[in-house]
């Protein structure tokens, strides 16, 4: 099959759906399928992929709470060039990620004469905007002929459009590149408390700055984001690292003692508990919808109360100072891991695209 994922949100931008959409394609190619990806051109960005076809210019907005406190990417883009794309190379499948809004997935799925899949990423905080995103592009929702959710949570936020067909495909992990065999960085002689993410308000990382103080353990923030500044003078005593080469990542997590994500709210999922579990990290998790679909509670990790430090604290002192909970959620997790290696994950959606081209 010749495929086309279709994304604001790619490399060299970071995030989930960059990180969805690059391993899904790159596991598709595997068995045996074109697969190339439609995205935008970013600032700077020269590099070069012969998958990878540019368009207009990408826009980032800052992260403001009606954006989830991310930062949103929209494409501004002249249409025409979408529809000439298409209409110049011919796919069997259109795969857009999150196209009933006004982003540049939309445009693809307007001129699309393909099978359309679509998937949906997206947990709002507070309010449903796919209310209002129905009033406007609602009736493109009968163009998509599968549509994809990455959890029953973004199943839930899109629940407001009517799909023909619906299936629930989680994100995967790299089973590879994320495992407990492999390089140790010598980090600390305390224990080492990870954070993995962007620096921005939704991830929550005030809360887990709170929670360690007082706690005799390294905390290491591996990320960048808006908020740097403000969480350094925070947290002056932990170790910032900033963004890490994709090869490094690994790494880091094999190297700490727990990993944390302690996010606010507006997951859909959290692919970084699948990277930690996978390494062999035991994870400790905010109580949220979207966590909720990966960590069952001490099983293969700790949820706590979501922005409670002395909830988290507590987790945290139980976790390292008792080994036999620790070493039963490491194993836990490297078994949940399995479950969502992108070979299976591949095959789910290979499956999908098969039943939309029946369909067609």
């Amino acid at each position: 099959m010749r495929i086309l994922q279709v994304s604001d949100s790619y490399y060299p931008f970071r995030g989930g759906v960059a990180e969805h959409i690059f391993h899904l394609s790159k596991e598709l190619r595997s068995l045996g399928h074109e697969v190339y990806v439609l995205t935008a051109n970013y600032p700077g960005y020269r590099r070069k992929d012969p998958f990878v076809h540019r368009v207009g210019k990408v826009v980032i907005f800052p992260p403001l709470k009606v954006f989830n406190y991310t930062n949103l990417t929209v494409t501004l883009v002249n249409p025409v060039d979408v529809r000439d794309f298409l209409r110049e190379n011919s796919f069997d499948i259109v795969h857009t990620h999150g196209p009933l809004t006004f982003n540049l997935p939309q445009i693809a799925l307007h001129y699309s004469r393909s099978c359309n899949v679509a998937t949906f990423h997206t947990a709002f905080v507070g309010f449903n905007f796919n209310r209002i995103f129905k009033i406007f592009w609602g009736r493109w929702a009968e163009r998509i002929q599968v549509a994809v959710f990455v959890s029953k949570t973004a199943k839930d936020h899109a629940s407001v459009f009517r799909f023909k067909k619906e299936f629930i495909v989680p994100n995967g992990v790299d089973l590879k590149r994320f495992s407990p065999v492999g390089e140790r960085f010598d980090l600390s002689e305390r224990p080492v408390v990870l954070f993995v993410g962007r620096l921005e308000r939704r991830k929550g990382l005030e809360v887990l700055i709170e929670a360690v103080k007082g706690l005799e353990v390294e905390l290491i923030v591996v990320g960048d984001g808006p908020l740097s500044e403000y969480y350094r003078k925070m947290a002056p005593c932990a170790r910032f690292v900033g963004e890490v080469d994709p090869d490094v990542l690994p790494t880091y997590y094999r190297s700490a003692d727990v990993f944390v994500a302690p996010s606010l709210g507006g997951e859909s999922f959290g692919i970084v508990l699948l990277e930690a579990m996978a390494s062999g990290v035991p994870v400790i998790a905010s109580d949220i919808p979207g966590y909720r679909n990966v960590v069952v509670h001490r099983k293969n990790g700790l949820l706590f109360e979501s922005g409670n430090s002395e909830a988290l604290r507590f987790q945290l002192f139980e976790l390292l100072k008792e080994p036999s909970l620790k070493n039963n959620l490491i194993n836990g997790g490297l078994k949940t891991a399995e479950m969502y290696s992108w070979k299976v994950i591949s095959r789910k959606i290979e499956k999908i695209y098969h039943t939309c081209l029946k369909e067609d």
